[in-house]
Protein backbone atom coordinates (compact mmCIF):
# COMPACT_ATOMS: atom_id res chain seq x y z
CA UNK A 1 0.00 0.00 0.00
CA UNK A 2 1.04 3.50 -0.89
CA UNK A 3 2.54 5.04 2.61
CA UNK A 4 1.14 8.26 1.99
CA UNK A 5 -2.45 6.57 3.28
CA UNK A 6 -0.20 4.85 6.40
CA UNK A 7 -3.12 6.20 9.54
CA UNK A 8 -1.02 4.11 12.30
CA UNK A 9 -0.61 5.85 15.40
CA UNK A 10 -3.02 8.63 14.63
CA UNK A 11 -5.96 9.01 16.11
CA UNK A 12 -9.21 9.95 14.75
CA UNK A 13 -12.64 11.27 16.09
CA UNK A 14 -15.77 11.59 14.45
CA UNK A 15 -19.24 12.82 15.37
CA UNK A 16 -21.61 11.36 13.85
CA UNK A 17 -20.54 8.46 12.73
CA UNK A 18 -22.56 5.33 14.30
CA UNK A 19 -24.06 4.77 10.97
CA UNK A 20 -23.88 5.98 7.07
CA UNK A 21 -21.32 7.55 5.88
CA UNK A 22 -19.71 7.82 9.21
CA UNK A 23 -19.67 4.75 10.05
CA UNK A 24 -18.27 3.65 6.57
CA UNK A 25 -15.50 6.39 7.05
CA UNK A 26 -14.89 5.14 10.70
CA UNK A 27 -13.97 1.30 8.90
CA UNK A 28 -11.99 3.42 6.42
CA UNK A 29 -9.60 5.07 8.92
CA UNK A 30 -9.25 1.99 11.03
CA UNK A 31 -8.71 -0.01 8.23
CA UNK A 32 -5.61 2.24 7.16
CA UNK A 33 -4.42 2.24 11.08
CA UNK A 34 -5.87 4.26 12.67
CA UNK A 35 -7.40 4.25 15.99
CA UNK A 36 -11.03 5.76 16.21
CA UNK A 37 -13.39 7.68 18.18
CA UNK A 38 -16.73 6.84 17.27
CA UNK A 39 -19.61 9.40 18.49
CA UNK A 40 -23.53 9.90 18.08
CA UNK A 41 -26.29 11.90 20.33
CA UNK A 42 -27.33 8.65 21.53
CA UNK A 43 -25.34 6.46 23.99
CA UNK A 44 -27.11 3.07 22.74
CA UNK A 45 -26.16 3.92 19.35
CA UNK A 46 -22.45 4.85 20.06
CA UNK A 47 -21.93 1.85 21.95
CA UNK A 48 -23.33 -0.56 19.22
CA UNK A 49 -20.90 0.92 16.84
CA UNK A 50 -18.10 0.78 18.75
CA UNK A 51 -19.05 -2.57 19.53
CA UNK A 52 -18.69 -3.44 15.87
CA UNK A 53 -15.48 -1.82 15.33
CA UNK A 54 -14.25 -3.81 18.10
CA UNK A 55 -15.39 -6.54 16.62
CA UNK A 56 -13.58 -6.24 12.96
CA UNK A 57 -10.34 -6.00 15.40
CA UNK A 58 -9.77 -2.54 14.96
CA UNK A 59 -9.02 -0.21 18.27
CA UNK A 60 -12.22 1.99 18.92
CA UNK A 61 -14.01 3.77 21.79
CA UNK A 62 -17.37 5.40 21.62
CA UNK A 63 -18.16 8.92 23.13
CA UNK A 64 -21.74 10.52 23.49
CA UNK A 65 -21.78 13.57 22.45
CA UNK A 66 -24.90 16.22 21.41
CA UNK A 67 -23.33 18.70 18.83
CA UNK A 68 -25.99 20.98 19.55
CA UNK A 69 -25.36 21.13 23.24
CA UNK A 70 -22.35 23.50 23.87
CA UNK A 71 -22.10 21.74 27.14
CA UNK A 72 -22.06 18.46 25.98
CA UNK A 73 -19.56 19.52 23.36
CA UNK A 74 -17.00 20.70 26.11
CA UNK A 75 -17.68 17.43 28.04
CA UNK A 76 -16.64 15.57 24.83
CA UNK A 77 -13.55 17.10 23.83
CA UNK A 78 -12.05 16.47 26.99
CA UNK A 79 -13.29 12.54 27.00
CA UNK A 80 -12.31 12.28 23.14
CA UNK A 81 -9.11 13.55 24.18
CA UNK A 82 -8.34 11.58 27.11
CA UNK A 83 -9.35 8.46 25.70
CA UNK A 84 -6.34 8.05 23.30
CA UNK A 85 -4.08 11.18 24.69
CA UNK A 86 -4.61 13.32 21.91
CA UNK A 87 -6.58 14.01 18.98
CA UNK A 88 -4.79 14.20 15.09
CA UNK A 89 -8.25 13.98 12.95
CA UNK A 90 -11.41 15.57 13.26
CA UNK A 91 -14.48 14.57 11.07
CA UNK A 92 -17.48 16.56 11.68
CA UNK A 93 -20.27 14.05 10.25
CA UNK A 94 -23.17 14.78 12.49
CA UNK A 95 -25.85 15.78 10.35
CA UNK A 96 -28.29 18.23 11.35
CA UNK A 97 -32.19 19.25 9.80
CA UNK A 98 -32.42 19.64 6.08
CA UNK A 99 -36.05 20.03 5.39
CA UNK A 100 -37.49 20.23 2.26
CA UNK A 101 -39.46 22.47 0.19
CA UNK A 102 -39.21 26.04 -0.94
CA UNK A 103 -37.53 28.94 0.85
CA UNK A 104 -40.71 30.72 1.27
CA UNK A 105 -42.07 28.07 3.69
CA UNK A 106 -38.82 27.90 5.82
CA UNK A 107 -39.24 29.36 9.17
CA UNK A 108 -36.62 32.24 10.25
CA UNK A 109 -36.06 29.84 13.16
CA UNK A 110 -35.68 26.61 11.59
CA UNK A 111 -32.65 28.68 9.86
CA UNK A 112 -31.21 29.39 12.85
CA UNK A 113 -31.17 25.89 14.08
CA UNK A 114 -29.53 24.58 11.13
CA UNK A 115 -27.06 27.12 11.47
CA UNK A 116 -26.10 26.56 15.00
CA UNK A 117 -25.96 22.48 14.42
CA UNK A 118 -23.76 23.14 11.46
CA UNK A 119 -21.70 25.94 11.79
CA UNK A 120 -21.72 26.56 15.59
CA UNK A 121 -21.62 22.74 16.07
CA UNK A 122 -18.33 22.48 13.95
CA UNK A 123 -16.99 25.44 15.03
CA UNK A 124 -17.26 24.42 19.01
CA UNK A 125 -15.66 21.17 18.05
CA UNK A 126 -12.68 22.19 16.17
CA UNK A 127 -11.73 24.49 19.76
CA UNK A 128 -11.56 21.51 21.71
CA UNK A 129 -9.35 20.22 19.35
CA UNK A 130 -7.01 22.60 17.58
CA UNK A 131 -5.00 23.78 20.76
CA UNK A 132 -3.51 20.25 20.89
CA UNK A 133 -3.16 20.00 16.65
CA UNK A 134 -1.35 23.40 16.95
CA UNK A 135 1.05 22.49 19.55
CA UNK A 136 1.81 19.10 17.64
CA UNK A 137 2.10 21.50 14.87
CA UNK A 138 0.16 18.77 12.50
CA UNK A 139 -3.58 18.15 12.11
CA UNK A 140 -6.64 17.59 9.68
CA UNK A 141 -10.12 18.63 10.33
CA UNK A 142 -12.63 17.71 7.57
CA UNK A 143 -16.26 18.60 7.45
CA UNK A 144 -19.44 16.99 6.06
CA UNK A 145 -20.89 19.67 3.49
CA UNK A 146 -22.74 18.90 0.14
CA UNK A 147 -22.81 19.82 -3.52
CA UNK A 148 -26.19 21.77 -2.58
CA UNK A 149 -23.64 24.46 -0.90
CA UNK A 150 -22.03 25.41 -4.51
CA UNK A 151 -25.33 24.27 -6.54
CA UNK A 152 -28.61 26.06 -6.21
CA UNK A 153 -31.60 23.87 -4.99
CA UNK A 154 -35.16 24.71 -5.52
CA UNK A 155 -36.00 22.42 -2.57
CA UNK A 156 -32.79 22.32 -0.69
CA UNK A 157 -31.96 26.34 -0.39
CA UNK A 158 -31.93 26.75 3.54
CA UNK A 159 -29.40 23.88 3.86
CA UNK A 160 -27.24 24.63 0.82
CA UNK A 161 -27.03 28.27 2.40
CA UNK A 162 -25.81 26.33 5.42
CA UNK A 163 -23.48 24.55 3.89
CA UNK A 164 -22.11 26.93 2.23
CA UNK A 165 -21.51 28.98 5.60
CA UNK A 166 -19.71 26.11 6.55
CA UNK A 167 -17.76 26.25 3.75
CA UNK A 168 -16.53 29.64 4.61
CA UNK A 169 -15.81 28.19 7.99
CA UNK A 170 -13.56 25.58 6.57
CA UNK A 171 -11.63 28.26 4.75
CA UNK A 172 -10.93 30.40 7.24
CA UNK A 173 -10.02 27.78 9.90
CA UNK A 174 -7.46 26.67 6.95
CA UNK A 175 -5.97 30.19 6.00
CA UNK A 176 -5.94 31.05 10.29
CA UNK A 177 -4.27 27.92 11.48
CA UNK A 178 -1.94 26.75 8.32
CA UNK A 179 1.07 28.04 9.92
CA UNK A 180 0.67 25.63 12.28
CA UNK A 181 0.28 22.86 10.03
CA UNK A 182 -3.76 22.56 10.85
CA UNK A 183 -5.45 21.54 7.55
CA UNK A 184 -9.52 21.91 7.17
CA UNK A 185 -11.50 20.97 4.27
CA UNK A 186 -14.80 20.10 3.28
CA UNK A 187 -16.36 16.69 1.78
CA UNK A 188 -19.12 18.13 -0.67
CA UNK A 189 -21.20 14.75 -1.80
CA UNK A 190 -24.28 15.11 -3.94
CA UNK A 191 -27.02 12.53 -2.65
CA UNK A 192 -25.89 9.56 -0.94
CA UNK A 193 -28.07 6.75 0.00
CA UNK A 194 -28.54 6.74 3.86
CA UNK A 195 -31.77 7.04 5.88
CA UNK A 196 -30.46 11.10 5.73
CA UNK A 197 -31.22 11.62 2.03
CA UNK A 198 -34.26 8.55 2.21
CA UNK A 199 -36.44 11.64 1.12
CA UNK A 200 -34.66 12.38 -1.99
CA UNK A 201 -34.41 8.84 -3.45
CA UNK A 202 -37.24 6.86 -1.68
CA UNK A 203 -39.92 8.44 -4.05
CA UNK A 204 -39.29 6.87 -7.38
CA UNK A 205 -40.15 10.27 -8.98
CA UNK A 206 -37.82 12.39 -7.21
CA UNK A 207 -35.27 9.65 -7.92
CA UNK A 208 -35.57 9.57 -11.39
CA UNK A 209 -35.28 13.48 -11.07
CA UNK A 210 -32.22 13.41 -9.28
CA UNK A 211 -30.03 10.46 -11.32
CA UNK A 212 -31.20 12.84 -14.47
CA UNK A 213 -28.62 15.09 -13.22
CA UNK A 214 -25.73 13.11 -12.58
CA UNK A 215 -23.58 11.57 -15.81
CA UNK A 216 -22.73 8.17 -13.70
CA UNK A 217 -25.80 7.46 -13.43
CA UNK A 218 -26.50 6.23 -10.11
CA UNK A 219 -26.68 7.86 -6.47
CA UNK A 220 -23.41 7.37 -4.44
CA UNK A 221 -23.06 4.76 -1.57
CA UNK A 222 -21.14 5.44 1.15
CA UNK A 223 -18.40 3.31 0.54
CA UNK A 224 -17.73 6.06 -1.88
CA UNK A 225 -17.45 9.02 0.43
CA UNK A 226 -14.67 6.98 2.12
CA UNK A 227 -11.35 6.84 -0.30
CA UNK A 228 -11.63 10.94 -0.45
CA UNK A 229 -12.41 11.12 3.29
CA UNK A 230 -8.89 8.95 3.76
CA UNK A 231 -6.96 10.59 1.24
CA UNK A 232 -8.16 14.83 3.16
CA UNK A 233 -7.11 13.02 6.47
CA UNK A 234 -3.80 11.50 5.84
CA UNK A 235 -0.39 12.56 4.85
CA UNK A 236 -1.48 11.60 1.20
CA UNK A 237 -3.25 14.85 1.15
CA UNK A 238 -0.74 16.47 3.50
CA UNK A 239 -0.86 19.98 0.96
CA UNK A 240 -4.45 20.05 0.48
CA UNK A 241 -6.61 22.58 2.84
CA UNK A 242 -9.09 24.82 2.53
CA UNK A 243 -11.18 22.84 0.08
CA UNK A 244 -14.22 21.79 -1.10
CA UNK A 245 -14.09 18.11 -2.52
CA UNK A 246 -17.28 17.91 -4.53
CA UNK A 247 -17.89 14.33 -4.35
CA UNK A 248 -21.17 14.06 -7.35
CA UNK A 249 -20.75 11.70 -10.06
CA UNK A 250 -20.09 14.67 -12.33
CA UNK A 251 -23.23 16.51 -11.63
CA UNK A 252 -21.64 19.47 -10.95
CA UNK A 253 -19.55 19.90 -14.73
CA UNK A 254 -23.37 18.35 -16.50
Amino acid sequence: MYQGFDLAGKVAVLTGSTSGMGFAIACGLAECGAKVVLSSHEQEDTDEATRKLVALGYDAKGVKCDVTDPADVDRFGANAISAYGRVDILFCLAAGPAPIGPLVDLEPSTLNAMLASTVGSTLSLARQFIPGMAERKDGSIVVMSSIASVSANPILGGYGATKAALNSLVRSIAAEFGPSNIRANALAPSVVRTNFSKGLWSDPSREKAVLAKIPLGRLADPVDIVGPAILLASPAGSYISGQVLLIDGARSVA
